[in-house]
């Protein structure tokens, strides 16, 4: 007598690295030649060779100096009104020790490893992601092949800022305080707003906390038991502190980098005055929307990301959202849509929900991919919402 077992179902396998390596290599092909196009459209005699410097837009250019001579002295040569210590440190100084080694030009060598720096942070996403292939298909699409990907590809600290947050948020996740609050130090280092990482090392701290059933009685007794993770918040903001004493001993002002924005018309003010009156910015040239209204529609659109973060319990990576949209909101709304577009949790939260059912993913993956072509389009011909 012949027993028939009944076979298992086979279980769906992980994609292997080589697949997750092969679709970020993909989208930072297509997305090159896009914006080639673009920049071949836009630009008279325009060869593939100069086309990195010719992409090199607005702060860029601020950042191909830097990389190259080094932080301004105070006063600044040339009487121009304004210096480069607005710009934190830690990515143009990769760029120039690179610079140094090599005598390559800066701003191909900022090119080539944002793009490399902007495939392992989609890598660093994918534990983020649930190991979901669609979300992660869509976020590396964002970061190499989407409306947005000058600021991950060309020379601007977004792609530093984003891969360190993606870090930041995985050890935070892992429970690995100390690894996190090391991140969240070369967060500090990479933008004014990188300060705010300690949140995620400290509010992930709190909420584990809570969950083991932890009292509020009984923390000072956890703190004094964990000294990890007492250390890991005190790191966390000296990449900041590093570049506050760099900047008191070279030109004398620690804040510099707070009191140059006034050259670029910076005032602090209350943050929704700033938000209405960009609300209110007339359109003009025929437009539907001015650029005040595209910052200010983008700095709204965070802030309901943010709160869908804090309503499905990611409440470290909504407090470090909400910080990071409302402090640059209270100096103006310039730059409101390259901030929002660089916060990797609001982004990975985005992807998580678009790739829920096929359609809705396809039709994001084609939007992505034929807007890389018209914003990077836009870029080149000075559209003021993208700066």
């Amino acid at each position: 007598m012949v027993v028939e077992v009944a076979a298992e179902p086979l279980e769906r396998s992980e994609p292997r690295l080589t697949t997750l390596v092969a679709i970020v290599a993909a989208f930072a092909a297509l997305g090159y030649v896009l914006r080639f196009l673009a920049y071949q459209q836009a630009v008279w005699n325009a060869d593939i060779w100069n086309f990195p410097h010719g992409f090199c837009r607005w702060d860029c250019v601020w950042y191909v100096r830097l990389a190259q001579t080094g932080y301004d002295p105070f006063p600044v040569p040339h009487g121009i009104d304004a210096g480069n210590w607005a710009f934190f440190p830690l990515f143009p100084m990769i760029v120039g020790a690179l610079y140094k080694l090599t005598g390559w030009p800066p701003i191909d060598i900022a090119v080539a490893v944002s793009i490399l720096l902007s495939g392992l942070a989609a890598l660093v996403a994918w534990p983020l992601l649930k190991h979901n292939l669609r979300a992660f298909t869509l976020y590396a699409a964002f970061l190499l092949c989407g409306p947005f990907s000058m600021y991950f590809t060309s020379f601007f600290t977004e792609v530093l800022f984003v891969l360190l947050t993606n870090c930041v948020m995985l050890a935070a996740r892992r429970s690995n305080y100390l690894t996190a609050g090391t991140g969240a130090a070369l967060l500090s280092a990479t933008r004014i707003v990188g300060v705010f990482g300690v949140f995620i090392v400290a509010v992930q701290f709190l909420v584990d906390y809570a969950r083991r059933g932890g009292s509020v009685a009984g923390l000072p007794r956890e703190l004094w038991r964990r000294p990890d993770i007492v250390l890991a918040v005190l790191i966390a903001p000296l990449g900041a502190f590093a570049y506050m004493l760099f900047l008191h001993f070279y030109m004398g002002d620690a804040l510099a980098f707070q009191h140059v924005q006034r050259a670029w018309g910076r005032v602090v003010g209350n943050p929704f005055d700033y938000l209405w009156l960009a609300l209110t910015e007339p359109p003009r040239n025929g437009g539907w929307l001015s650029s005040g209204q595209w910052l200010a529609l983008s700095a709204i659109g965070g802030l309901v990301a943010t709160a869908v973060l804090a309503w499905k319990r990611h409440y470290a990576e909504a407090v470090f959202c909400l910080f990071c949209i409302v402090v640059p909101m209270a100096a103006g709304m310039a730059s409101m849509l390259r901030f929002v577009a660089a916060l990797s949790p609001i982004v990975l939260l985005a992807a998580g929900y678009l790739a829920r059912w096929w359609p809705l993913f396809l039709a994001t993956l084609l939007v992505l991919v034929a807007t890389d072509y018209f914003f990077a389009l836009g870029w080149i011909e000075g559209w003021l919402a993208l700066v």
